[in-house]
């Protein structure tokens, strides 16, 4: 019998995950979010550090054509460094799995330098909490917005993201929490699916394509 995945991201930034699956398992690609650009002045400011906390943050700051010299790249995950990579190489990449450990050995790393942090206007800031505020420059490169998008009853729901899981809620009518098996990435994300009201919740050991598609097949198989 086919088993029903969904999972909030884009088709085609899923296909890595689904070539791990089994072919009875359909999975239902969906981001529920989408983002805008925030105009910013290119001329930065000074900083000794650059710190992106996803993907986006990454697509809509350099897209922008910022003027950058000799700064030091971080970034919250593999997935987000190879984003990076497409325009600059990177110097630190963290655990996005366990945000608060990433952001104490950044802290670490970076001693008394100062970063720019570009993010989404609704950011969490999970990584600034763990500097001094002297060293925080924060930079709102882009703002999500929720898509009105109704998906299907699956047996796996997987969110990328805590603001996927408000847009899938706000849209939701006939979803009971209690009854949804889930699987989170990171920590942030698992606690907005507990504030939801849904308990039961993985979090994959890492969020390699073969890591996240294992959680699955490992769930689906009770």
């Amino acid at each position: 019998m086919t088993k029903k995945v969904f999972i909030s991201r884009n088709s085609s930034d899923c296909e890595a995950i689904q070539a791990f699956l089994p072919s009875d398992v359909e999975v239902v690609a969906q981001s529920l979010i989408e983002t805008t650009a925030i105009p910013f002045d290119p001329n930065i400011p000074s900083c000794d550090w650059i710190f992106f906390s996803s993907s986006n943050a990454a697509r809509h700051f350099f897209d922008q054509n910022p003027i950058i010299s000799n700064q030091k790249i971080g970034a919250i995950g593999n997935a987000t460094a190879q984003t990076i990579s497409n325009y600059r190489p990177v110097d630190f990449i963290g655990d996005s799995i366990d945000i608060t450990d990433s952001a104490y050995r950044f802290a670490e790393i970076i001693g008394s330098a100062n970063v720019l942090f570009p993010g989404a206007a609704e950011s969490l800031r999970h990584i600034q909490s763990a500097l001094p505020a002297g060293q925080i420059i924060d930079l709102p490169v882009y703002t999500t917005t929720e898509k009105k998008t109704v998906i299907p009853v699956c047996d796996v729901y997987i969110f990328s993201s805590p603001s996927n899981v408000r847009s899938f809620f706000s849209n939701q009518n006939n979803t009971h929490p209690e009854s949804m098996i889930c699987v989170a990435f990171g920590e942030a994300t698992r606690e907005s699916l507990h504030k939801q009201g849904v308990s039961n919740v993985t979090i994959p050991a890492t969020l390699e394509p073969r890591s996240i598609a294992h959680t699955i097949i490992q769930i689906l198989r009770g």
